[in-house]
């Protein structure tokens, strides 16, 4: 993904150098600055001549609330929408060490836990940020050493976001105060990350103890060591797809109060949280509609889902893609919408929740609840349109249930 400022510039040269394989690169105009326009034709015309397949994607988002957050996410489902049609494996972004920081100082100023001090992941599942150990200075040295021109967004220095205060304010005022303050940040967002394998465990057996169906046990959290507590708080509202100031520690320490009572609702950003008979549950904003019940897919049969069918039929199995898998169920399919606690199990091992995965391939929060589920008792077998229980996948020849997402 390339915006043609230094980072990213920088990153789709060096790619371009050493990676043995494809390297594809995407240019997005999310249509909030007239000058972006002839910035993405830069960007497309210095891909092309480094040989690299370059595409461009017109976004026409409106300026106004959330601006930021809408154009994330619309900007990495266009990625994820390249990398599917190309056959791509990962999806790289110019991300540095100076965002890392940048992103640590904001999360602890704006009130986050243990796992928002870690800042910028160097991969998650299909998002990779190969420049992460490097500094914004040093891509533009390089850029500068090797002729490279850039652009410089001015959105970047425009101090009215939070982002541009703490890259001029925050910052250069820490460097001051202490030279090196930049690595220093990243040495701690390290160091929590070495002791989140301890924690992690911790949590996971609490987690196991505490999971019901459609959340956690109030009165089990309850009892729980605060910070245990907290970490489960945390893990309930990701769970459900949540992210950004639905995690502050205001609203985690918040849910973890309300689980002393085992009752009420409370409104969060990106959603609420109630407690129900005991039981805590999360729910991102955007609820299903009227007709995203659950209910049984026959096979062969096929179940209308606001704008799409989920259809089942039987054949001979072909390699899976995006909106059509094949499979071997062991029961009755059900499809439904996500819950709390959803977790698809992953070809490696082990399981990753519903809710991460939609929010990694960029679906807004608001459009989590729509996405279709097809489960086998307990089971989840498709995500659809997603990722698919490799278990259950049938292989190339054999007699499967042809799953299929197709336009209403």
């Amino acid at each position: 993904m390339v915006s043609g400022g230094a980072d990213s510039t920088c990153l789709m040269h060096v790619l371009a150098r050493i990676h043995s394989g494809p390297v594809h690169v995407l240019v997005v105009d999310h249509g909030f600055r007239p000058a972006a326009s002839r910035e993405a034709d830069v960007v497309l015309a210095s891909a092309r001549a480094l040989g690299l397949p370059a595409h461009r994607v017109d976004l026409g988002l409106e300026p106004g609330p959330a601006a930021m957050e809408r154009a994330r996410d619309a900007r990495l489902a266009a990625a994820e929408a390249v990398r599917g049609r190309e056959a791509l494996h990962v999806i790289a972004t110019g991300h540095t060490l100076t965002d890392h920081v940048e992103t640590v100082l904001f999360r602890v100023a704006r009130g986050t836990g243990r796992t928002g001090a870690l800042g910028i992941a160097p991969r998650r599942d299909r998002l990779v940020r190969p420049l992460l150990r490097v500094s914004r200075v040093e891509t533009r040295a390089w850029c500068a050493r090797n002729g490279i021109a850039f652009v410089d967004d001015p959105t970047n220095d425009d101090l009215r976001t939070a982002r541009a205060r703490v890259r001029h304010g925050v910052l250069p005022a820490l460097e001051a105060v202490h030279p090196g303050a930049q690595g220093h940040v990243a040495r701690l967002a390290d160091l929590l990350a070495d002791e989140s394998v301890v924690l992690d465990t911790a949590l996971a057996d609490a987690w196991t103890r505490h999971s019901r169906r459609a959340g956690l046990d109030a009165s089990g959290l309850a009892a729980e060591p605060p910070a245990l507590a907290r970490l489960l708080a945390r893990r309930l509202l990701t769970e459900a797809g949540m992210s950004g100031d639905s995690l502050s520690s205001d609203v985690v320490q918040a849910v973890v109060a309300m689980a002393t009572t085992g009752a009420g609702r409370r409104d969060v950003p990106g959603g609420f949280v109630a407690a129900e008979r005991g039981v805590l549950v999360a729910v991102a904003s955007g609820e299903p509609m009227a007709d995203h019940s659950a209910r049984a897919l026959p096979v062969p049969g096929r179940v209308a889902w606001g704008e799409a069918v989920l259809r089942a039929t039987t054949g001979p199995a072909l390699p899976p893609g995006r909106a059509s898998v094949w499979v071997r169920p062991a029961g009755v399919l059900t499809v439904r919408p996500p819950r709390p606690g959803d977790r698809i199990a992953l070809a490696g091992g082990g399981h990753q929740a519903v809710g991460r995965l939609l929010q990694s391939a960029g679906v807004p929060s608001r459009l989590r609840p729509r996405t279709p589920v097809v489960t086998d008792g307990d089971r989840i077998v498709w995500v659809a349109g997603h990722r698919a229980d490799p278990g259950v996948l049938a292989t190339p020849g054999e007699d499967a249930v042809h799953l299929e997402l197709l336009p209403a």
